[in-house]
């Protein structure tokens, strides 16, 4: 087997993310585009990524071990094929077969949240335990592993939280439905909501500013918050999950709001006894929000069967 660098890229509705790890699972390059849009603009936007990493490490494309990619929508983890991913304007992608054409090596491709919960669990060193890893960024979605394994369903669609309906009669989700999980607490609604207030709020300082008293920054913290600790209920009563790891860009652009979350939890556990007993805020994690978990759980998909070195977990 090849012991050869991977390379993991994680296309998000905003960024695309690339890491290539060395076989000891050292990053060698890091790098970060802006996410075009579209069929042609997601398959250009990873092909730049690829060559930027490349070129940072001063490596050739044949020294690659392998490349794997995490994207958003209903991906077909064993064909390559991404469908239906409405956040990028994707109706159908042969992602993987484009890609490894274009670069001559083995390219597997998983959803982006799945990819992100092999990393997840890889900087916990629970890479045999139970665990959840939930993205609260411009799209909101779970992946369970379960004993390491992931749990994927039909068509790799379980985890697809974000378009559980939570809020009757709520905004329009771009799936089509009323009040969406995704719809509260997905980063571009957020980003819509702070801005029409006057004066604009900002995700980074919205706790400061509830701190404050700031009464239009305490209504949206409890929103967002509280559609965060709903989400963690879903997973944790539909998964059992010891571990509830919390990522994304929402999560990490603002400081303070996952003890905001853990307080809702406890506030609903007061009330109700059997939520006390699930003991929901110590299972919430959050990793360091230097931590680029999506990319290198997307390099861990590419370098299976490669007989590479794992990266070393954090801490």
């Amino acid at each position: 087997m090849s012991q050869g660098p991977s390379l993991g890229i994680d296309i998000g509705g905003t960024k695309t993310h690339g890491v290539l790890l060395d076989a000891s699972g050292r990053v060698l390059a890091d790098q970060v585009r802006p996410t075009m849009k579209g069929a042609d603009g997601v398959l250009s936007t990873a092909r730049a990524v690829v060559d930027d990493c490349l070129r940072e490490a001063a490596v050739d494309r044949s020294q690659l071990a392998g490349v794997g990619v995490g994207v958003p929508g209903q991906v077909d983890h064993l064909t390559g094929v991404v469908r239906t991913a409405v956040n990028l304007g994707i109706d159908h992608l042969e992602l993987g077969a484009l890609l490894s054409a274009d670069l001559g090596v083995d390219v597997r491709v998983d959803n982006d949240v799945k990819a992100a919960a092999r990393g997840a669990a890889q900087a916990l060193d629970v890479q045999g335990a139970d665990l959840t890893y939930v993205n609260i960024g411009t799209g909101v979605a779970a992946a369970t592993l379960v004993a390491g394994r992931v749990v994927r369903g039909e068509g790799n669609l379980a985890g697809e939280i974000g378009h559980v309906p939570v809020v009757p009669d709520g905004e329009r989700c771009a799936c089509g439905q009323r009040g969406c999980l995704e719809a509260l607490v997905g980063g571009g609604r957020i980003a819509a909501r702070l801005a029409l207030i006057d004066p604009p709020l900002a995700l980074p300082t919205l706790v400061a500013q509830a701190t404050r008293g700031r009464l239009e920054a305490i209504a949206e913290l409890d929103r967002i918050a509280g559609g965060i600790a709903t989400a963690v209920q879903l997973v944790v009563l539909t998964q059992g999950s010891a571990r509830v790891v919390l990522g994304g860009g929402v999560i990490h652009a603002t400081p303070g709001l996952v003890d905001h979350v853990r307080r809702m939890l406890e506030l609903r556990a007061a009330e109700s006894d059997f939520l006390a007993s699930l003991h929901l805020p110590g299972r919430v994690v959050v990793l360091p929000s230097g931590y680029p978990v999506a990319a290198i759980g997307a390099a861990l998909v590419g370098r299976a069967g490669s007989g590479a070195t794992r990266p070393a977990p954090v801490g």
